[in-house]
């Protein structure tokens, strides 16, 4: 009897000491009516076309009288779930931090007009000594975008307990594929994830204008139709790409890459963008813009699956060469246009096996009709020369900076018809003892003395054909040094590279 009181004594003082966290937005995102809100919502979800139970879902975070019937789209598939538990992940707006941010110990439920929903003490225990959802508790208070979705969530998943994380803007898509995994064993048969976020946000007030003219509308949807089209194929690399790349104002790209790097590695099935519009859609006014998606995502969980070691580079096919050629103009044209070029881009990738391999690599850029060796003809060649990464990501980065080349006036999107693009994929460098074992033709080089360092590739002794003496004389002068500067202490490391034009 005495254990049984004591249990009922720290049951009832547990209860006592638990808080609620009140409405933020109620009655300015949502009706603060709780008759009215559960009508406006039942009504959208009956507008919404019934779909497949789903197991995930992206969906918008703004007022429901923009973004409601976009969301509602989503929700749908949760209608007769079941669902006992459900993830809620969403960007903070008003807290800067890395990986996860989980509610108070003290909080229990979250409240709506239409009651609270019981947190998920277990899973939230489960995440608690994790350091990547160490984030500040206090994001919560404020935060709306968890909370716009939790009146649906009441409607189609009354019985499910909650799970909320804010994840910070400052997540690397490292810290993102830790924190899915972290995420995996909560999840199973009755489990869901909600990414909260809206995509670009374009206009003054948002700091990000790259779009204009008669067709504003049909640009807009035309990148959050590429954007968000990377999340349904289940693509992390991709979806992250393109954000990086164009610049694409998603306010919960890091939730959102959490959820896909979940999906990759702890999920059988597939995804759908179901509907995408934008605020101006709504109001008749693009001056200042959001761009709404549904994606929705029917399969089963599974046990977390690593992701298999990077194959060894092979000797590239000239149509896997292609393919990382159009990559690296995409990533130009995103970087220069703030597109979706470089996601339609990876939708289009035909060679994963390859574009997964680690290796270093460099784009140059040439004026179009001038023949090797003519001067003026180099617009831009950067590119990464370490094999860390994968090709395609240091394809992508290699694009990036050879918009920024330091040598020449930085690129301008006017001129991109006008340039021709090589791709030049590198084997790992091993230093040589000296000069004489340097192939022309054969070898790119890196000398190193007294801290200066320089490259060539190995086409460009060919190009302007030199020879060894004048190619080290050169590139002596290219990293600082006298011409004559090779021939006494310096270091010599030399690499092959595989080289791709573009497919025209």
């Amino acid at each position: 009897m005495r254990v049984l009181l004591l249990a009922v004594v720290a049951t009832v003082a547990a209860a006592a000491g638990a808080a609620t966290r009140p409405p933020a937005v109620a009655g300015s995102f949502y009706a603060a009516d709780a008759v009215r809100l559960r009508s406006e919502i039942e009504s959208m979800l009956r507008a919404a076309p019934m779909r497949p139970a789903a197991k995930a879902l992206v969906v918008p975070h703004a007022g429901f009288a923009y973004s409601g019937p976009t969301a509602a789209a989503g929700f749908a598939a949760f209608t007769g779930a079941g669902l006992e538990r459900v993830i809620l992940l969403g960007p903070s707006h008003h807290r800067s931090f890395e990986g996860g941010a989980l509610p108070a110990a003290d909080i229990a439920s979250f409240a709506t007009p239409l009651g609270e929903v019981p947190l998920d003490r277990e899973a939230l225990a489960a995440l608690g000594g994790h350091p990547d959802f160490a984030g500040p508790t206090a994001a919560h208070g404020p935060e709306h975008c968890l909370e716009v979705e939790l009146p649906f969530l009441q409607v189609v998943a009354p019985g499910a307990r909650i799970v909320p994380i804010l994840v910070g803007a400052g997540t690397s898509a490292e810290q993102a594929q830790r924190m899915a995994r972290a995420l995996a064993p909560l999840l199973h048969e009755r489990s869901a994830v909600v990414v909260s976020s809206d995509f670009t946000h374009h206009g003054s007030r948002y700091g990000w204008t790259p779009f204009a003219g008669p067709d504003l509308a049909e640009q807009l949807l035309r990148l959050g139709r590429a954007t968000a089209g990377r999340l349904a194929a289940i693509d992390p690399v991709g979806f992250t790409r393109q954000i990086e790349v164009s610049g694409d104002t998603v306010c919960g790209a890091r939730p959102a890459i959490v959820l896909a790097e979940l999906l990759a590695h702890a999920f059988d099935g597939g995804g759908e963008l179901v509907e995408l519009t934008t605020s101006g859609h709504r109001t008749g006014s693009w001056e200042l813009s959001v761009t709404y998606a549904a994606v929705v995502f029917t399969g089963s969980w599974t046990p977390w699956r690593e992701p298999p070691a990077a194959p060894r580079l092979p000797e590239l096919t000239p149509a896997a060469g292609a393919q990382l050629a159009a990559l690296a103009r995409a990533a130009l044209e995103s970087y220069l246009h703030h597109d979706g070029s470089l996601a339609e881009r990876y939708a289009a990738l035909r060679s994963p096996e390859a574009a997964h391999c680690l290796a270093g690599a460099f784009v140059t850029l040439n004026h179009r009709g001038l023949e090797p060796g003519t001067p003026g003809r180099l617009r831009a060649c950067m590119g990464v020369v370490e094999a860390e990464q994968p090709i395609e990501k240091a394809v992508v980065q290699a694009a990036v900076w050879a918009a920024q080349d330091p040598r020449f006036p930085r690129l301008r999107a006017d001129e991109l018809d006008g340039l021709e693009l090589d791709v030049s994929v590198l084997s790992p460098a091993r230093r040589v003892a000296g000069p004489e074992a340097i192939r022309v033709g054969v070898h790119g080089v890196i000398l190193e003395k007294n801290g200066h360092r320089a490259l060539f590739l190995p086409q460009v002794a060919v190009e302007q054909g030199w020879d060894r003496d004048t190619m080290l004389s050169e590139l002596a002068r290219k990293a600082g040094l006298r011409a004559d500067g090779w021939r006494q202490g310096a270091r010599f490391e030399v690499f092959t590279a595989q080289v791709f034009g573009e497919a025209r």
